[in-house]
This record gives structure tokens, C-alpha cells and sequence, in this order.
């Protein structure tokens, strides 16, 4: 049964929203397993009308974000010199787009795990009818800038919960980085993440599949790389999501 159709009809009855022909069933007193099959129908279509609403939130939000700045400047002196850069804490990118976060019914949240020496963060994003994606990355503790065990963990930790945000939201930055160095990512992991996104790109537009598959580019696959390319996946796809 399709759940998009403008008039739906079961049973005799008609309506013009699962919702409508629910209630139309529930007062002809139809029998259980009728009601069953209407209730899975009204399922499936709340779940696509959820993912449409949050797809279109999710391009009007990134209609309307700037370019994330890179406001903070580190400079440390190393064995083999010093290292400086620029990038975006997690509090400043927060300042930045929670109005619009709100403005479009988004809400943010983390899930983090330590176990067996390695630290995965998932970023959920949840829109307000429902549907919500969820983004993971994993790595090592980042031991740089001779940081005690603690530290490193909690250095590890803001930078995964920073490049899962920017992941799942599709962010961009002024400058191409979001900071001078990564930790260890697992690049299997974004992999599986990027190709998830390109299988459901690939089903709106069939040309993707040849210059978006990560065998077609011309860099090496690095876990910046992949961070990046899941970034733009998730603009692309709002993108073909609301023109349908």
C-alpha cells in the first residue's frame, strides 16, 4: 500500500491520511488484524513524513549556517619544534548554531564509550517529528603535548564530539582544516559512515556513484579526508532530498 498517496481507501472506507483512515476504522469497528495493517501503514508513513521533515530542516538549516571560524590559536614547543594552529572549539561552534538549531527543531546530544584503549563518540541529531542520525568516530587518547592519561582522554573525547557534530550537521569551516591535527581515527569506521550516506545519495542520483565513490578520488583516504567527504554527503543529500 502506498503511504504518499493523496486519498488512501481499505476496507471500503476512505481517507486522506492514515491518521483519518485509522479513525475511520476504529469506528466501523473493524476487526483486529484490520487494524493491525492499518496501524504498520500509519507507522511507515509517520517514519518517512519524520525523515522528510528532518531533511528539509536540515537544508534550511544549512541554508542559513555560516562558515564555522576558527577562533582559538594553540602553540606548544615539541622535541622537533613548535606547532601552532587555529581552530574551532566545541563551545564556540555551540554559540554559533544553536539559535539555529532551535529555529529549526534540531536538539544535539553524545554518546560516549571508553573500552579497551579506544574512545568512540556518536553525535545524535534529533529533529522535532521524530527522526533523528546519528554519527560515530572513534580513536586513541591523544597523548600529544606531553598530556597525563586524564587529559588525554579528555583532549580525545572534545575533538570527536567537534568532528562528529560537524559530521552529522554538515558543517564547514572559513579555512579547510577544523584544526591544525586530528587524533587516530578509525578510517574503516568513517568509511562505513561516508558509504552509508553515498548508497542513499546513489538512489536519487545515479551519476553520484561514480564521482562520489571514495575508488574515484584522487587524495588519499585519510580520516580528514573522510570527514570532510561526510560533511559535504549530507549537504548533498538534504539537497536532492528537497528538490524531489
Amino acid at each position: 500500500m502506498e503511504t504518499q498517496l493523496q486519498t488512501t481507501k481499505e476496507n471500503g472506507l476512505q481517507a486522506t491520511t492514515p491518521d483519518q483512515l485509522l479513525a475511520l476504522a476504529v469506528d466501523k469497528n473493524l476487526d483486529i488484524e484490520k487494524l493491525e495493517r492499518l496501524l504498520a501503514m500509519k507507522e511507515r508513513w509517520d517514519k518517512v513524513q519524520a525523515e522528510k521533515a528532518f531533511t528539509q530542516a536540515l537544508t534550511n538549516f544549512q541554508e542559513e549556517c555560516p562558515d564555522l571560524r576558527k577562533s582559538k590559536e594553540v602553540y606548544f614547543e615539541t622535541r622537533t619544534g613548535a606547532t601552532k594552529y587555529n581552530y574551532a572549539p566545541l563551545g564556540d561552534i555551540d554559540r554559533q548554531i544553536k539559535p539555529l538549531l532551535k529555529k529549526h527543531g534540531f536538539s544535539k546530544t553524545w554518546k560516549i564509550e571508553d573500552k579497551d584503549g579506544k574512545i568512540k563518540v556518536a553525535c545524535i541529531i534529533k529533529h522535532v517529528d521524530g527522526h533523528s542520525e546519528t554519527t560515530e568516530m572513534e580513536s586513541d587518547a591523544d597523548t600529544s603535548g606531553s598530556k597525563n592519561p586524564i587529559q588525554a582522554k579528555g583532549s580525545a573525547v572534545e575533538y570527536l564530539k567537534r568532528y562528529t557534530l560537524i559530521g552529522a550537521l554538515g558543517l564547514t569551516t572559513a579555512d579547510q582544516d577544523i584544526d591544525g591535527r586530528m587524533p587516530e581515527l578509525d578510517v574503516d569506521k568513517l568509511h562505513k559512515n561516508y558509504m552509508e550516506l553515498f548508497e542513499k545519495i546513489c538512489e536519487k542520483d545515479p551519476d553520484f556513484r561514480s564521482k562520489g565513490d571514495p575508488d574515484n578520488w584522487n587524495v588519499e583516504r585519510s580520516a580528514q579526508i573522510y570527514v570532510q567527504a561526510i560533511g559535504k554527503a549530507r549537504r548533498i543529500l538534504a539537497d536532492l532530498t528537497r528538490r524531489s
